[in-house]
Protein backbone atom coordinates (compact mmCIF):
# COMPACT_ATOMS: atom_id res chain seq x y z
CA UNK A 1 0.00 0.00 0.00
CA UNK A 2 1.16 3.47 -0.78
CA UNK A 3 0.87 5.24 2.57
CA UNK A 4 1.73 8.69 3.77
CA UNK A 5 1.76 9.39 7.53
CA UNK A 6 -0.47 12.33 8.39
CA UNK A 7 -0.11 14.58 11.43
CA UNK A 8 -3.50 16.26 11.12
CA UNK A 9 -6.00 16.38 13.99
CA UNK A 10 -8.88 13.94 13.68
CA UNK A 11 -11.31 15.69 16.01
CA UNK A 12 -13.42 17.13 13.19
CA UNK A 13 -13.44 13.86 11.26
CA UNK A 14 -14.30 11.35 14.01
CA UNK A 15 -18.07 11.28 13.89
CA UNK A 16 -20.85 8.83 13.15
CA UNK A 17 -21.67 10.71 9.93
CA UNK A 18 -18.12 10.37 8.57
CA UNK A 19 -17.60 6.84 9.93
CA UNK A 20 -20.84 4.86 9.44
CA UNK A 21 -18.69 1.71 9.26
CA UNK A 22 -15.06 0.59 9.61
CA UNK A 23 -13.13 -2.54 8.67
CA UNK A 24 -10.96 -3.94 11.49
CA UNK A 25 -8.11 -6.43 11.38
CA UNK A 26 -7.01 -7.50 14.85
CA UNK A 27 -4.27 -9.93 15.94
CA UNK A 28 -3.30 -11.09 19.39
CA UNK A 29 -0.96 -13.81 20.61
CA UNK A 30 0.60 -14.61 23.97
CA UNK A 31 4.05 -12.97 24.24
CA UNK A 32 3.30 -10.63 21.32
CA UNK A 33 1.67 -7.25 21.03
CA UNK A 34 -2.01 -6.96 20.37
CA UNK A 35 -1.99 -5.15 17.05
CA UNK A 36 -4.14 -4.32 14.11
CA UNK A 37 -5.73 -1.58 12.11
CA UNK A 38 -9.03 0.02 11.19
CA UNK A 39 -9.84 1.17 7.65
CA UNK A 40 -12.58 3.63 6.72
CA UNK A 41 -14.28 4.35 3.38
CA UNK A 42 -11.94 7.29 2.62
CA UNK A 43 -8.77 5.18 2.76
CA UNK A 44 -7.79 6.36 6.24
CA UNK A 45 -5.98 3.69 8.24
CA UNK A 46 -5.71 3.72 12.02
CA UNK A 47 -2.91 1.41 13.24
CA UNK A 48 -2.52 0.28 16.84
CA UNK A 49 -0.12 -1.89 18.84
CA UNK A 50 -0.59 -2.58 22.52
CA UNK A 51 2.26 -4.37 24.34
CA UNK A 52 1.01 -7.43 26.21
CA UNK A 53 1.79 -6.08 29.68
CA UNK A 54 -0.10 -2.85 28.96
CA UNK A 55 -3.03 -4.77 27.46
CA UNK A 56 -3.40 -6.96 30.56
CA UNK A 57 -2.91 -3.99 32.90
CA UNK A 58 -5.96 -2.38 31.28
CA UNK A 59 -7.99 -5.47 32.18
CA UNK A 60 -6.64 -5.68 35.72
CA UNK A 61 -7.53 -2.03 36.33
CA UNK A 62 -11.04 -2.72 35.00
CA UNK A 63 -10.66 -0.71 31.80
CA UNK A 64 -11.54 -2.90 28.83
CA UNK A 65 -9.87 -1.38 25.75
CA UNK A 66 -11.99 -3.35 23.33
CA UNK A 67 -15.67 -4.04 23.38
CA UNK A 68 -18.51 -5.06 25.59
CA UNK A 69 -19.22 -8.68 24.70
CA UNK A 70 -22.72 -10.13 24.66
CA UNK A 71 -22.93 -13.87 24.07
CA UNK A 72 -26.09 -14.20 22.01
CA UNK A 73 -25.22 -17.17 19.86
CA UNK A 74 -27.84 -19.31 18.19
CA UNK A 75 -25.86 -22.39 17.21
CA UNK A 76 -26.59 -25.71 15.53
CA UNK A 77 -24.16 -28.44 14.57
CA UNK A 78 -24.36 -30.62 11.45
CA UNK A 79 -23.22 -34.25 11.03
CA UNK A 80 -19.69 -33.20 9.99
CA UNK A 81 -19.07 -31.29 13.22
CA UNK A 82 -19.42 -27.90 11.55
CA UNK A 83 -21.20 -25.37 13.75
CA UNK A 84 -23.42 -22.75 12.13
CA UNK A 85 -24.08 -19.65 14.18
CA UNK A 86 -26.45 -16.80 13.43
CA UNK A 87 -24.39 -14.50 15.64
CA UNK A 88 -21.44 -16.20 17.39
CA UNK A 89 -21.20 -13.24 19.70
CA UNK A 90 -21.86 -9.57 19.39
CA UNK A 91 -19.36 -6.95 20.36
CA UNK A 92 -20.62 -3.43 20.83
CA UNK A 93 -18.73 -0.23 21.46
CA UNK A 94 -20.02 3.26 22.17
CA UNK A 95 -19.08 5.84 19.52
CA UNK A 96 -17.16 8.00 22.01
CA UNK A 97 -15.05 5.01 23.10
CA UNK A 98 -14.34 4.02 19.49
CA UNK A 99 -13.38 7.58 18.54
CA UNK A 100 -11.09 7.78 21.58
CA UNK A 101 -9.34 4.59 20.42
CA UNK A 102 -9.04 5.88 16.85
CA UNK A 103 -7.57 9.20 18.06
CA UNK A 104 -4.80 7.24 19.82
CA UNK A 105 -3.89 5.23 16.71
CA UNK A 106 -1.21 6.05 14.16
CA UNK A 107 -3.06 7.67 11.28
CA UNK A 108 -2.20 7.02 7.62
CA UNK A 109 -3.80 7.83 4.29
CA UNK A 110 -3.63 4.93 1.83
CA UNK A 111 -4.87 4.24 -1.67
CA UNK A 112 -7.17 1.47 -0.40
CA UNK A 113 -10.84 2.31 0.02
CA UNK A 114 -13.62 0.04 1.19
CA UNK A 115 -17.08 1.27 0.30
CA UNK A 116 -19.98 -0.76 1.68
CA UNK A 117 -23.62 -0.08 0.88
CA UNK A 118 -26.41 -0.62 3.40
CA UNK A 119 -27.42 -3.72 1.39
CA UNK A 120 -23.93 -5.22 1.74
CA UNK A 121 -23.87 -4.54 5.48
CA UNK A 122 -27.34 -6.10 5.86
CA UNK A 123 -26.22 -9.19 3.94
CA UNK A 124 -23.07 -9.53 6.08
CA UNK A 125 -25.07 -8.98 9.25
CA UNK A 126 -27.71 -11.59 8.42
CA UNK A 127 -25.42 -14.27 6.96
CA UNK A 128 -24.64 -17.45 8.81
CA UNK A 129 -21.21 -17.79 10.35
CA UNK A 130 -19.72 -21.27 10.05
CA UNK A 131 -17.34 -22.50 12.69
CA UNK A 132 -14.82 -25.13 11.65
CA UNK A 133 -14.04 -27.95 14.13
CA UNK A 134 -10.36 -27.53 13.23
CA UNK A 135 -8.37 -25.36 15.62
CA UNK A 136 -4.70 -24.66 16.19
CA UNK A 137 -4.04 -24.09 19.88
CA UNK A 138 -1.58 -21.38 20.91
CA UNK A 139 -1.60 -19.94 17.39
CA UNK A 140 -3.09 -16.64 18.43
CA UNK A 141 -6.26 -15.02 17.19
CA UNK A 142 -6.71 -13.07 13.98
CA UNK A 143 -10.11 -11.50 13.47
CA UNK A 144 -11.30 -9.53 10.46
CA UNK A 145 -14.58 -7.74 10.93
CA UNK A 146 -16.74 -4.78 10.01
CA UNK A 147 -18.01 -2.34 12.62
CA UNK A 148 -21.20 -0.54 11.65
CA UNK A 149 -23.20 2.08 13.47
CA UNK A 150 -26.58 0.77 14.66
CA UNK A 151 -28.89 3.79 14.85
CA UNK A 152 -31.45 2.01 17.01
CA UNK A 153 -28.93 0.98 19.69
CA UNK A 154 -26.70 4.04 19.15
CA UNK A 155 -23.67 1.74 19.25
CA UNK A 156 -21.15 0.34 16.80
CA UNK A 157 -21.70 -3.39 16.33
CA UNK A 158 -19.24 -5.93 15.01
CA UNK A 159 -19.88 -8.29 12.11
CA UNK A 160 -17.23 -11.04 12.06
CA UNK A 161 -16.01 -11.77 8.53
CA UNK A 162 -13.38 -14.31 9.55
CA UNK A 163 -11.61 -15.47 12.65
CA UNK A 164 -8.68 -17.86 12.70
CA UNK A 165 -6.48 -19.48 15.33
CA UNK A 166 -7.94 -21.20 18.36
CA UNK A 167 -11.37 -20.69 16.75
CA UNK A 168 -12.06 -20.65 13.03
CA UNK A 169 -15.14 -18.83 11.77
CA UNK A 170 -16.19 -17.64 8.33
CA UNK A 171 -19.12 -15.38 7.48
CA UNK A 172 -21.11 -17.01 4.66
CA UNK A 173 -22.21 -13.76 2.99
CA UNK A 174 -21.59 -13.61 -0.76
CA UNK A 175 -19.57 -10.42 -0.09
CA UNK A 176 -17.12 -11.83 2.48
CA UNK A 177 -14.50 -13.23 0.11
CA UNK A 178 -14.44 -10.05 -1.98
CA UNK A 179 -13.86 -7.86 1.07
CA UNK A 180 -11.15 -10.18 2.42
CA UNK A 181 -9.42 -10.26 -0.98
CA UNK A 182 -9.47 -6.47 -1.22
CA UNK A 183 -7.96 -5.88 2.21
CA UNK A 184 -4.32 -6.90 2.34
CA UNK A 185 -2.34 -6.73 5.56
CA UNK A 186 -0.09 -3.68 5.85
Amino acid sequence: MNEEHLNSPLDNYLSIESLPYLFQSDFYNIDFDKRGFYLDSKGNEYHYSIPEEEYFNLYISGENPDYTVFDSSDESQDDDGVTECNVPYERHIRPDELFKQLANCEFYQSDLQLELSKDVIEDLKNALVVESPICIYDSGWHTKSVLFYDEELRLYKEIVLSKSGNDNWLNQSRYTSGILELIKEP
